[in-house]
């Protein structure tokens, strides 16, 4: 079979590239995509994938009329949600299975029409655990509201990447090869820089929050993965910061899974990434101001934040409160414990569910 994952932004990218990997092994053709030309850099050590750039609708549609893949797989399915002729008809060489992959609650036209989504597709598939997409409902306490005609679209299969908790041996020698003491605890952070944007408030944040505990003889290093541009030269030079700009995917997951916790903004594929590895993580995030949704990244990450997988703070924050909750996930062995726990009970193979559902959904056409 013959499969086209369609990616939009970095972290439909790196959902995308997971689940890609995984289908590749079942010895399935993978052809990959790309909206963004700045995201190419995500599958530069994936030499399994053929890669297209489409960043306009007429030049996917060259590309399904050309290799027609029997399986068509939109991760973010809203991408194309503005172009009318694709938003309304079909395409005029349709692929046997056409899937929505979307990791939000944004399904209904009415509410939120900024995110149309595109009611032809044969299935929509969330990337949440069917619990975390529950609790994200209106009617189980969270701030969506999503029809009952397409909720008998939706099928929650879990995160993606779901990667497997790396051994034992990979968090030594992840931190060996950043040079990081054995009594020195290990945070890895990231903030965007692409799709969600540069979120500088978290970084300054993060490392008023560190610097206070450093002060008070905490022995901490921070690896910062994104860009420096925007940021305060003094706050760079901290001893006890090192420097990214960027990680291949496999890479990035790796070095993830051996820090002792993870403080990001709000995306979700670096959240799917900590649950994995079960190390605890702190979401820092704030209100989008020239958003019509000006919580939505609140509302996204509070089901994580309520089934206990992740704290979550805004961008007003008391710095006091955030060092607080940093020295416990990192030192506090109860509070790692309690998280950590929750984060394997929460996993399940997002990946071996979605592959399994699309052999289903093909035997029933």
């Amino acid at each position: 079979m013959k499969y086209l994952f369609v990616a939009r932004g970095p972290g439909e990218t790196g959902q995308a590239r997971a689940l890609a990997k995984y289908i590749s092994k079942k010895e399935e053709e993978i052809l990959f995509a790309l909206h963004q030309e700045k995201n190419l850099h995500f599958l530069s050590t994936d030499k399994e994938f053929k890669i297209f750039l489409t960043k306009t609708l007429a030049e996917l549609k060259k590309i399904i009329k050309k290799e027609k893949p029997q399986i068509l797989l939109l991760f973010n399915s809203k991408m194309w949600g503005n172009y009318p002729e694709f938003y309304e008809n079909p395409l005029s060489t349709k692929p046997a299975l056409i899937l929505g992959v979307d990791s939000n609650w944004l399904f209904n036209n009415k509410r939120y029409s900024k995110y149309k989504f595109i009611e032809w597709l044969d299935k929509y598939l969330v990337l949440f655990p069917k619990k975390i997409f529950n609790l994200g409902l209106k009617e189980n306490g969270g701030d969506f509201f999503v029809p009952k005609k397409i909720l008998r679209k939706i099928i929650p299969v879990g995160l993606i990447p779901s990667y497997q908790k790396p051994s034992k041996k990979t968090a030594p020698e992840i931190k060996e090869k950043y040079k990081i003491k054995r009594k020195e605890k290990f945070i890895f952070s990231y903030f965007g820089g692409l799709g969600a944007g540069h979120r500088v408030f978290a970084f300054n944040n993060l490392i008023s929050a560190v610097d206070r505990l450093v002060k008070k003889g905490r022995k901490i290093k921070v690896l910062y993965i994104g860009p420096t541009e925007n940021l305060d030269p003094k706050k760079l030079k901290k001893v006890w910061l090192l420097k990214k700009d960027s990680l291949p995917a496999g890479e990035y997951f790796l070095t993830l899974s051996g820090a002792d916790l993870v403080f990001q903004h709000q995306g979700m594929v670096t959240l799917a990434q900590a649950i994995s590895a079960q190390v605890p993580v702190i979401c820092n995030i704030h209100i989008l101001e020239d958003e019509p949704l000006r919580k939505l990244h609140f509302w996204e990450v509070s089901p994580f934040e309520r089934a206990g997988v992740c704290e979550m703070f805004s961008k007003s924050t008391k710095i006091s409160k955030i060092a607080k909750t940093i020295d416990e996930l990192l030192f506090n062995n109860k509070k790692r414990k309690e998280m950590q726990k929750k984060q394997k009970l929460l996993w399940e193979n997002g990946e071996e569910k979605v592959f399994k559902i699309i052999k289903k959904l093909l035997n029933e056409k």
